[in-house]
Parts: C-alpha cells; structure tokens; sequence
C-alpha cells in the first residue's frame, strides 16, 4: 500500500509541476507573474496542488499538522469531490474543444485523468481519519465559493477567464452566475453523495470487524 501511495503521490506532483513549467516556459521577467497568477488561476491546478498535497504530506511528514489534516475524512472527501469535478468538467465539455500533443498531452492526461482517478482510488480504499460526519459535505463548499469569487474579480480586473462558460465578456453576468450557481448545486450534491459514501465504507468496515456472536 505504501509503495502505491508513493507512486501516486509523485504522479500528483509530476503534474502540477509539468503544467507550471510548460506554462512558464520562454517567459519573461515581466510576464513571470501574471502567467503564475493565471496558473493558480485553473481550478484544475487548484484541485491537483490540493491532491498532491494531501497525497505527499502524510508520506513526508507523517506528524506534522499538515499531514493530520491531509488524512482527515473531511479534507480527503473535499479533495475527492474536486478532483472527479476536475475530471468531469475537462471529459465532458472541454477535451473537445483542442488536439494537445507531446508534453501537453502528457500534463493534461495526469491532470484532468490519472490524478483524479488515482485520487478516487486511494480515497475508496483508505477512507480518512475520524468520523465522516455529514457537515464535511458543507466543509468542501467554500473553496468552489472563493474560487468563483476570485475568476470573477480578477476576470474584471485583467479580462482573464480560466474557462469560456464563465467568460463574462462573452456570456454576461447573469448568465455566468446562473452556471456558477449550478455548479456550486453539483459541488454540494456530489459533496453530499461522497459523504454518504465515505460513510457506508465506514459502517461496512466496521461489521466485518465485528466478532460474531455465538
């Protein structure tokens, strides 16, 4: 299990830092802080930084107060629900839209394919640490929350959008915060299911350990 945990924790990593530096590549000095903005700007890169730290740190420092928090039932199901939402959005509405080859291809696969299932996998066969209580459905929510608040705001102030269905300048506002409203609907309904399904593991484990009666 331990060596399978190290695998996939450096796949999480190869991928956040692929994508940087394919990003970064052949810029300059003057442009170095607007494209690590826009990097951090993906909610792809958000949920893969996440999963790689949550995968590395317990491996690295298994005491320290990140790695505590990394294997919390709460933060693993936070981290699952953005990994298969990642997952979901890249498969279903924007693999299409382009053709990437080489070291693109490489990155998006890790990113948008490999990490999340990788993730989902681990989360499923290791559950988390403590009880999986039905408001760690409610702790994944502020993060899609901030995130739409920061595309808006920084979207306003540099005319950067990170995905076209949340382009402003084409769609509007209304109808951009009509899709962001649906989307924070599925990050809650998916959070909700995850929850329920974190806690079925739970019980089910826990019959099997439960000695038979005579």
């Amino acid at each position: 299990m331990k060596t399978w945990r190290i695998l996939i924790a450096a796949l999480a990593g190869v991928g956040v830092i692929l994508e940087y530096g394919l990003m970064i590549h052949n810029q300059s000095w003057a442009t170095f802080g607007p494209t690590t903005i826009k990097y951090v700007s993906y909610f792809t890169m958000v949920s893969n930084i996440l999963a790689a730290l949550v995968l590395t740190a317990p491996l690295a420092a298994p005491t320290a107060r990140v790695a505590v928090w990394a294997e919390t039932s709460a933060t693993r199901i936070a981290v699952a629900v953005y990994v298969a939402v990642t997952a979901v959005i890249y498969h279903a509405l924007l693999a299409g839209l382009w053709d990437p080859k080489g070291l693109t291809l490489a990155s998006t696969t890790i990113l948008h394919t490999l990490t999340p299932a990788a993730f989902l996998i681990d989360w499923l066969l290791r559950g988390g640490q403590g009880a999986a209580l039905w408001s760690a459905a409610l702790k994944a929510l502020p993060l899609p929350a901030l995130y739409g608040a920061w595309t808006l705001i920084h979207g306003a102030l540099s005319g950067f959008y990170p995905y076209g269905f949340l382009n402003v300048a084409q769609h509007g506002y209304p109808a951009v915060l009509a899709t962001m409203i649906l989307m924070f609907l599925g990050f809650l309904g998916l959070a909700l299911a995850f929850t329920a399904l974190h806690r079925a593991r739970a019980k089910l484990l826990i019959g099997r350990a439960a000695p038979l009666s005579a």
